[in-house]
This record gives structure tokens, C-alpha cells and sequence, in this order.
């Protein structure tokens, strides 16, 4: 269940996309090193914070799972080196600084590769490195508005919104990882590494490829647009209001269309010229509307829920986080578990989202304390304790304050 053991990763990334690749890295078994500047990932004192105390930054605890953390200031010409020596014998090195940044550094990919020519060097960007955005910052909900995810509202509906959860730093960081495994693969067969890019505005699109194919579609048979109410072309296919919440029904058919007005009690509606096919119910979609509304409302979501289960109707009830965290499938599936930490106690993580003969792995190492493993690494790399003293008071690298003893009473 540990693949990638023996394999080296460097991440010098921070906040999500990147750190999100190298998380998802160890939890298949890598050794994965986060190069931290001296004061450390932004991410640990982005709020909300874990414990109510700064440094415990929940997005650091999301993305940094089982790694460790050697604190090194690039702009010392010591740490710089320290950087080199660390990626001569790595695997994989993820890293998304500004454009240029690592380059200037002496960190680029080029020079890196020409050292280690094994080395799968990834970079992870907002934009790429080609075309007139490629220098350009950005950021998950920028892309959300540049990729058309936040819909331009109709009359009467509200503003753009953003989708409430990084979806888009999620997925760059999934490409990443699996543009990261195929050229591991590729290297076994060849010895030789890659440069591999991902970015933010790629992946955006990439989500965005069965809506454009659905634009093109309606450009080419000048069809009108969908309703931006609704969530699909099939009707229903969206959220109605039950009396303690929302519940979202898909009817994708119309086998499934008949199973649900056979489960609400109202047969007529299958047979109704109006809603007898998808495209008569698109076509009267406010007076169907206004029919379900208040059928749906006037019973519970568990109502519902034992009633769509029976006739085979594709429903959800529509969870709070809380809700879904307490639901007995997310409970029976062990993606939700548990490790202790020394800075923040017993502390609860999602798992990975894979199975490997059919089990969920247990979570690994919590997030390291920052520069927590700096002096380990170091004599991995063979510095004398000499030598680990003078650069850390040279300000070339830190780490944490090592305790004295207890004298005996």
C-alpha cells in the first residue's frame, strides 16, 4: 500500500496546489521534504487556526500530512547550496514560485536536471510558462471568474459567486501527482527525468471541457442556453427545498422520471404532453416547477430519502459539513481518521480517496513543526554537528530550539 517508498520528493511549494501533490506523494509512501523559508509555509498562519493560536493554520494541516520540514533561507548563498546538495539526490522536486523565481535561484529545472538528470522536476504555476498570462499571479477563485464557472447571472439571479471549496487548487494538485507517476513510469524504462507543468488555468478549463463542448454545440445548432437555475439539461436534475432542507434529485431518464412521480403519488405528470419527454419539461420548466415545489416541501429529507431509495430515484439529501462528517457511509468508508500531534493534539484528517485492496491506508506523520527535521537532514546529507551549528547561526538554515535535559533531582 506504500508504492512510492524509497522515493525522494523535494517540495518547495507552498499554500495549496503543490503541497496538496506532495501530501497526496507521501501518503503513497514517499519521503517527502518541505523546504520551508525560515519563517516558514504562509499556510501556517492563514486562519482559521486549529487550536486558536497562530501556526496552526487549518489549510497547513489539510496539505502537509506525513512530510518533513528543513527550514533554509534561498537567498544565502548556503542555503542555496544546501538546496543543490538536497536535489542531487532526489526523485522529485514540486515547487511554484513566482515565474523565474527558482531560476534565479540556481534552482532551476535545467540546471537541476543537468546535475541529476533522474530528476522529475515539477513546477506549478497560475498560468504556465507560455502566453501573454504567463508571468501573472493567480489564484482558485480568479480561475473559478477566467474559467466561466462563477455563471454570468440572468435577470433577477444573483451575483457571481465562487464555488465554496478549492476545486481548482484540488485538481492542479491532482494533475500534478499524476503527471508526477508518469514520468516516474517513463524513467523506469528510459533513466531519465522530466520537466512536468501543471497550472491553475489549465485545470480550470480542463473542468470546464463538457461545458465548452456544450457551448460549441449550441453555437453550431444555435439551441438556447440552459437555465442557469438548473444545474443540468434533464429535468428535474437540481436541488428543491423538503421541509427541514434541501434534497437534490436527478432524473437523467425517463425510466427515472416515471420512478419519481410514481414516488411522489402523482402518475398523471409521466403522461402530461407538457412533461412526457426532457425536452417538454425544459420547455415547461416554470409550471412544473411550480407543481414539485410544494410537493417537496410539504415532507422531510428522510421522507424523502426512504421513499426515492425504495423506487430507485437518484437522490441526496443536501448536507451540512457537520452532517456529513456524522453520516454512517463517510463513517463505514475510513476516509475520516484520526493521529495525534505533538503541537495540536489529537487531530482529525481526510484520507486519501483511493483504496488499495480495498483498504484506506492509515494516515500517516501529522504536518511537521517548522524546520522540524532540519538538523536530521542535514546529517543525511553529511554535515557534521559542526558543521549544522554554523549554519544555523549563520542564518542559512533554523530549527527548532532543542531541549536540555532534566537535571536528576
Amino acid at each position: 500500500m506504500k508504492p512510492l517508498t524509497g522515493t525522494r520528493v523535494l517540495d518547495f511549494s507552498t499554500i495549496f496546489a503543490g503541497p496538496h501533490c506532495g501530501q497526496l506523494l507521501a501518503d503513497y509512501g514517499a519521503d517527502v521534504v518541505k523546504v520551508e523559508p525560515l519563517t516558514g509555509d504562509d499556510s501556517r498562519n492563514w486562519r482559521p487556526f486549529h487550536t486558536g493560536q497562530a501556526g496552526s493554520g487549518t489549510l497547513f494541516l489539510v496539505v502537509n500530512r506525513g512530510k518533513r520540514s528543513i527550514a533554509i533561507d534561498l537567498k544565502h548563498p548556503d542555503g542555496r547550496a544546501l538546496a543543490h546538495r538536497l536535489a542531487l539526490g532526489a526523485d522529485v522536486l514540486i515547487q511554484n514560485f513566482s515565474a523565474g523565481a527558482m531560476e534565479r535561484l540556481g534552482l532551476g529545472h535545467e540546471v537541476l536536471r543537468a546535475a541529476n538528470p533522474r530528476l522529475v522536476y515539477c513546477t506549478i504555476s497560475a498560468f504556465g510558462e507560455h502566453g501573454p498570462l504567463a508571468r501573472t499571479r493567480g489564484y482558485d477563485p480568479m480561475m473559478q471568474a477566467f474559467s466561466g464557472m462563477m455563471k454570468i447571472p440572468v435577470e433577477g439571479e444573483p451575483p457571481p459567486a465562487r464555488i465554496n471549496i478549492p476545486l481548482i487548487d484540488f485538481t492542479t494538485g491532482q494533475n500534478a501527482f499524476s503527471g508526477i507517476l508518469a514520468a516516474l513510469l517513463q524513467r523506469e524504462r528510459t533513466g531519465d527525468g522530466a520537466h512536468i507543468e501543471a497550472c491553475l488555468s489549465d485545470s480550470a478549463v480542463s473542468l470546464q471541457a463538457w461545458g465548452l463542448q456544450r457551448a460549441w454545440a449550441a453555437e453550431n445548432t444555435h439551441a438556447p442556453a440552459a437555465s442557469a437555475r438548473a444545474m443540468s439539461d434533464n429535468v428535474p436534475y437540481e436541488s428543491l427545498e423538503a421541509a427541514d432542507g434541501w434534497v437534490f434529485v436527478a432524473c437523467g431518464n425517463n425510466r427515472l422520471w416515471h420512478n419519481f412521480c410514481q414516488a411522489i403519488e402523482r402518475t398523471e405528470l409521466a403522461s402530461d404532453p407538457r412533461f412526457a419527454e426532457n425536452a417538454d419539461r425544459r420547455s415547461h420548466y416554470d409550471a412544473l416547477m411550480a407543481i414539485l415545489r410544494p410537493l417537496m416541501a410539504a415532507h422531510t429529507r428522510a421522507h424523502w430519502e426512504k421513499t426515492f431509495a425504495r423506487a430507485g430515484v437518484p437522490f441526496a439529501p443536501v448536507h451540512t459539513l457537520g452532517e456529513l462528517a456524522a453520516h454512517p457511509q463517510v463513517l463505514a468508508s475510513g476516509i475520516v481518521q484520526e493521529y495525534d500531534s505533538a503541537e495540536f493534539g489529537r487531530v482529525r484528517t481526510v484520507a486519501r480517496a483511493v483504496r488499495f485492496d480495498g483498504q484506506v491506508d492509515a494516515v500517516g506523520q501529522p504536518p511537521p513543526g517548522l524546520g522540524a527535521h532540519t538538523r536530521e537532514l542535514l546529517e543525511e546529507l553529511g554535515c557534521s554537528p559542526t558543521e549544522v551549528d554554523r549554519l544555523l547561526a549563520q542564518g542559512a538554515v533554523s530549527a527548532p530550539v532543542r531541549s536540555l535535559p532534566e537535571s536528576p533531582p
